[in-house]
């Protein structure tokens, strides 16, 4: 595992946010920096103000973890995660940040994988991924490199995380553009959930597997925000 310095030569100067409490999170001072959608996603996941009776997931696997707070939030809630993301980079970084987490210390373990071969991986009750949105070809890719990998598809497209998301469990929460939700091809699963980011055009779904109907919810951030115990304010989108 690296230490602070190591870290701070590979991606610059950092900041130690806390996400929830009992939670540490390196990351980039500059650059890719997490956003509100990750508290959205957690909070949808777990059901957050979603209809009474929906079962909450005892294990889970995050798609693209970068720094790893989603799975830090999942887990201490609970959940017990596998994270994984193609960067070594992320992976080394998010660990750094587990061993400063004791409210998710045990709960998560951190892999390299590539979303587009994971292997023979096994399952989970859940998968999450908040992939990257932007087509490289239709504008510009940011400079920093690792942002650009978060935002533009540059390593697999939406498609990709969703096609291996479905191979590794029953239910399968994603957050992405509308653009994005409207062309995915589902291959024998539905849209079970569906709810909207206040600032509309960014959407998260349930899928499930087999045919359904889709329930329309409200994504009430101010009850994820206290169920999670988030310091919010000042949170951006990505």
């Amino acid at each position: 595992m690296l230490n602070r310095g190591e870290a701070e030569a590979l991606f610059g100067a950092l900041t130690e946010d806390t996400p929830a409490p009992g939670l540490r999170v390196f990351q980039p001072r500059r650059g890719y920096r997490y956003g509100v959608e990750v508290y959205a996603l957690a909070g949808f996941a777990l059901g957050i103000g979603a209809p009474a009776g929906m079962a909450r997931p005892k294990s889970a696997i995050e798609l693209g973890c970068g720094s790893g707070v989603v799975a830090f939030l999942l887990a201490r809630e609970g959940v017990a995660v596998r994270a994984w993301d193609r960067d070594p980079g992320w992976i080394e970084l998010a660990r750094l940040s587990l061993a400063r987490s004791p409210a998710a210390t045990g709960a998560v373990r951190l892999s390299v994988r590539d979303v587009r071969d994971v292997g023979r991986a096994g399952g989970a009750d859940l998968v999450v991924c908040n992939p990257p949105w932007f087509d490289p070809a239709e504008g510009p890719v940011a400079p920093d490199p690792r942002k650009a990998e978060a935002r533009s598809m540059l390593h697999g497209t939406v498609q990709d995380f969703v096609d291996t998301a479905l191979t590794l469990a029953p239910r399968v929460c994603v957050v992405t553009r509308a653009e994005r939700l409207a062309s995915l091809s589902l291959k024998g699963a539905h849209i079970a959930r569906r709810a909207w980011m206040p600032s509309g055009g960014i959407g998260l779904v349930e899928l499930r597997p087999g045919e359904g109907v889709t329930a329309e919810e409200p994504l009430d951030l101010d009850a994820i925000y206290a169920a999670l115990r988030a310091p919010w304010r000042g949170v951006r989108s990505r």
